[in-house]
């Protein structure tokens, strides 16, 4: 009988736990990194707003971002179905399949990208949101690394759009901040679009937020040399982890300009790819990039301080497919995560709430 005392207490103290980070009572903020596959999509929940950081989707998964955000806006009827602002952070499906479906069944007050737009590629969403917000009353601004830069500024770009959600009178008011936008040409050593990504830091008291959306390498390099001599600039508590877990997107100089206490990764199941049936629909899968690479991992378990409560054992990435010889298969090997590092592959949609003084539930669906 005691110990079935004890684990009705433990049952009760899990559902108190989740509870309190759902309902959003309180001087508090949450982000909700959604289970979207292979793809990116993260709700971030304050008291007084809401926004959307990616609206991507593996195929199969198109739907998550709209069901996710019916049952957000189901609880937060305050909210009035409202996106204060939808971020893109740069041209890609995985970042921006369900866009124009949010656009279609939400209300979005202001929506802010890169300012790429391909319609011959993936940014033909981009493209349509840039042309139609005068008819979805939806403000636009598109922001770069010169405009973030702008007087040889170091603290970040805000204004009324980016930075659209107030605090609740007496409460903390969240403070939104992009890093680095759209480079201009010859401005970065590598121009693929991965690091044209926005990067947005949110601060919520002594609380810290960073979205690095798919930046690589020749990114990192170009925005820490920016930085240099701004420690604070970077730095985070919760890092949402580049290219989901790509090596060439987590560097030792980046982990220690950010300083991450915890980190979340967006990735797909490893899986993802590995039949014939997954490749026919995308060539962007798990399984073909390796993802998460054990480099990345390896990396964040060096830094991050925290543990989990119970180690978990995952697919691993040691390499992708090789573009010059597709006969070569991807190679993953089991590896066990004891830090402070989610992802959802394997939690499932991740939810990170913080206090203004920096004290941090995590509640994963699995």
């Amino acid at each position: 009988m005691k110990s079935l005392s004890v684990l009705v207490v433990k049952v009760f103290c899990c559902l108190l736990i989740s509870t309190a980070a759902f309902t959003q009572s309180g001087d508090v903020m949450t982000v909700h990194y959604i289970n979207v596959g292979q793809a990116q999509s993260m709700v971030l929940e304050f008291p007084n707003g809401a926004v959307l950081i990616d609206a991507g989707a593996q195929p199969e998964m198109k739907e998550n971002v709209h069901l996710f955000l019916d049952k957000f806006f189901d609880r937060r009827k305050d909210l009035n179905r409202t996106l204060n602002t939808v971020f893109v952070t740069h041209q890609h499906i995985d970042h921006d399949m369900a866009l124009l479906d949010v656009a279609e069944h939400f209300t979005i007050l202001n929506y802010v990208d890169n300012g790429h737009n391909n319609p011959k590629g993936s940014g033909v969403r981009q493209l349509l949101m840039q042309q139609y917000k005068g008819e979805l009353g939806i403000k636009y601004e598109a922001i770069t690394f010169d405009k973030v830069t702008k007087g040889k500024n170091k603290a970040g770009y805000t204004d009324q759009l980016i930075d659209a959600v107030d605090g609740k009178t007496g409460g903390t008011d969240p403070e939104i901040r992009v890093y680095s936008g759209a480079f201009a040409e010859g401005q970065v050593s590598d121009p693929k679009e991965n690091n044209h990504s926005l990067i947005i830091k949110v601060i919520f008291g002594k609380a810290s937020f960073l979205f690095m959306g798919d930046l690589e390498t020749a990114g990192i390099t170009k925005v820490l040399s920016w930085y240099e001599g701004a420690p604070q600039a970077l730095k985070a508590d919760v890092l949402q982890v580049g290219h989901h877990g790509s090596a060439n997107a987590t560097t030792e100089p980046w982990i220690t300009a950010v300083q991450p206490k915890y980190a979340v990764i967006n990735v797909g199941n490893w899986t993802f790819g590995l039949n014939p049936a997954d490749s026919s629909s995308t060539k962007f899968t798990t399984y073909a990039y390796g993802h998460p690479n054990k480099k990345a991992i390896d990396l964040l378990e060096a830094h991050i301080p925290g543990l989990l409560e119970k180690p978990v054992k995952k697919h691993i990435g040691i390499k992708g497919q090789d573009p010059k010889d597709p006969t070569k298969t991807p190679v993953f090997r089991m590896a066990t995560i004891k830090h402070n590092i989610f992802a959802t592959d394997w939690n499932g949609t991740v939810s990170i709430t913080a206090d203004k003084n920096a004290h941090y539930t995590v509640v994963t669906e699995r």
